[in-house]
């Protein structure tokens, strides 16, 4: 398995040359095993799979967000009734919902069995390709299982990693990259650091969310006065909730050993974190290793012939000011919030 980065031209082209041999070379080495999916949807859309569920087709969401699996019934596919609970959204709001399980979940020839899950309320069932999509898989069946995240947006693929430990294998899963990707460090919440205007600012990464954004209250403590925020356009962005901020664009957002220069973001009231969107990973090759606590990420040229069908997780659609906008696959009332954070239950 190799991650296909952008390539330059001249000397650059002759060392990708050797990144490419060079990764081929770790691949066989260190990949002990690799699954990798097409991506269903549009370069905007949230990251969609083809799995089968309790033997039926089926597709999935995927996001590293989501601190749970998460599913709902959907013709043939269902999901016993068991304890009903808040979890407490992003935008700190209570969702319902009930705990349930998953007899058998494939991934590819990944098959998983005996899962607990929360199974949500939904509004009409989205499909893709056939198949209906009943939820979203999170961050802990990954890190459970130790598989690493690799999110190829530009050649529209999603693979799963099972990384081999060992003395060859120290360095890591850069070298499976065809350019040096920038690395950053995952803090114990899965969160990055990155530097916007050179200060240092918590993201999650979520590929859900259409557009990056962060949170109102860090941006005036930190960035830009809350005045400053008042001369830029107005937007609502519904959630289950509804969301007001506005677009800004910063002077400098830096991740690592990258500099993106000017960058656009959303900035919403009652956000736990910021999250970079499908803005960010639409343009990047990105793996995502849990078990080290990394984050690699590198440019690469979008080669994605479908077209965007607006299809999230996440109930959002965002609106110019009071201009109103089709709404998004949503969850209809659910108060789930930017990037659906649904991480915990709610304290009794």
């Amino acid at each position: 398995m190799i991650l296909t980065a952008l390539a330059g031209t001249g000397v650059a082209r002759a060392q990708t040359t050797d990144r490419i041999a060079n990764a081929a070379i770790v691949a066989q080495n260190c990949v002990e095993g690799a699954t990798i999916l097409p991506l269903l949807g549009g370069p905007d859309d949230a990251p969609i799979i083809p799995v089968r569920v309790e033997g039926h087709d089926a597709a999935m969401y995927v996001s590293p967000l989501f601190g749970h699996l998460f599913v709902r019934n959907a013709g043939a596919i269902w999901f016993i009734q068991g304890p009903s609970h808040p979890m407490i959204a992003q935008d700190q709001t209570d969702a319902p919902t009930e705990t349930t399980r998953v007899d058998t979940l494939e991934i590819g020839p990944i098959v998983l069995h005996d899962l607990v899950a929360e199974r949500y309320d939904d509004g009409p069932l989205k499909s893709l390709a056939g198949r209906p999509i009943i939820g979203i898989i999170g961050r802990p069946i990954l890190q459970h299982f130790r598989l690493m995240l690799m999110l190829d947006v530009p050649h529209e693929k999603l693979g799963l990693l099972a990384w081999r430990d060992g003395p060859q294998c120290a360095a890591g899963p850069e070298g499976l990259f065809t350019r040096k990707p920038a690395i950053i460090d995952l803090d114990q919440e899965d969160r990055i650091t990155a530097f916007i205007d050179n200060h240092p600012v918590h993201i999650r990464l979520d590929p859900d969310l259409v557009r990056s954004a962060l949170p109102r209250e860090t941006v005036t403590e930190t960035l830009v006065s809350a005045a400053d925020l008042e001369k830029d356009q107005p937007v609502v962005t519904k959630f289950g909730t509804m969301q007001r901020g506005v677009r800004h664009r910063f002077n400098d957002l830096r991740l690592g050993t990258r500099d993106f220069g000017p960058t656009e973001f959303l900035v919403l009231e009652n956000l736990f974190d910021g999250a970079l969107g499908a803005s960010f990973f639409k343009h990047e090759v990105a793996l995502i290793d849990f078990h080290h606590g990394k984050f690699l990420f590198a440019p690469s040229t979008s080669q994605v012939s479908q077209p965007d069908l607006g299809l999230h997780f996440d109930a959002s659609h965002e609106g110019i000011a009071t201009v109103h906008d089709t709404p998004r696959e949503g969850m209809n009332g659910r108060p789930v919030a930017l990037g659906g954070q649904l991480a915990h239950h709610a304290t009794p």
